[in-house]
């Protein structure tokens, strides 16, 4: 019984000192805090000095994700350095709506780079519309995407897109969102024709009967 007791009585104070090192000793401080993942300046809370025990990983993370355009956070620490890492994932914007950028996941976000000139424009009347067109986007052929510059939302979900085709812009009234690889099968097989090398407009609404203009 005293056995027991001088066991329970030892791991009570090894506990404590452990508790007491990590939470208020100066052996277990932040010595430098690192951001990756971003050009961006952001501050955080932590501060060099702090006890380390006490930075809260998913806390620290969850504030940077309330950026909108982080997609995750990551924060580790390194007890032997007293290092800080915080590991950010940002959102990749595949189209542009009015000043907001809109990423695969239909998630809207504010633009932080000008370095989007080359996404395609949703052209429609609410983000709502304009994020159901990104997802419309994204399903389309790579071939095709790529040449994409407008992507406007119709009646509906009708849509139209304007491409670029060498030095020209093409405009393609696709309609809805269905037989989108035949669609885009069409129209490449029209502009190898040599008679629709100046054309300006493709009819896609129905691929098995196209209009070209």
């Amino acid at each position: 019984m005293k056995r027991q007791s001088l066991i329970i009585s030892i791991s009570t104070l090894i506990f404590i000192g452990a508790a007491y090192i990590l939470g208020w000793s100066s052996l277990f401080t932040v010595s430098s805090i690192e951001i990756t993942g971003t050009n961006v300046y952001l501050s955080t809370s932590i501060k060099p000095g702090q006890k380390l025990a006490r930075v809260e990983p998913r806390v620290v993370a969850s504030e940077f994700q309330k950026i909108d355009w982080i997609e995750s956070a990551d924060v580790s620490r390194n007890w032997l350095t007293g290092k800080v890492t915080i590991t950010l994932v940002e959102r990749t914007p595949i189209a542009i709506y009015n000043n907001l950028a809109i990423d695969r996941s239909g998630a809207s976000f504010t633009l932080h780079s000008q370095d989007v000139f080359d996404l395609p424009h949703i052209q429609a009347s609410n983000i709502e519309s304009a994020i159901i067109a990104v997802d419309f986007f994204a399903s389309l052929p790579s071939n095709l995407a790529n040449t994409v510059r407008v992507v406007k939302v119709a009646n509906g979900e009708s849509y139209v897109l304007k491409v670029q085709r060498n030095n020209s812009e093409i405009e393609l009234r696709w309609g809805q969102n269905i037989d989108n690889d035949l669609k885009s099968k069409v129209y490449f097989a029209l502009m190898v024709l040599p008679e629709n090398s100046k054309v300006m407009r493709v009819d896609l609404s129905a691929p098995h009967a196209p209009i070209v203009k």
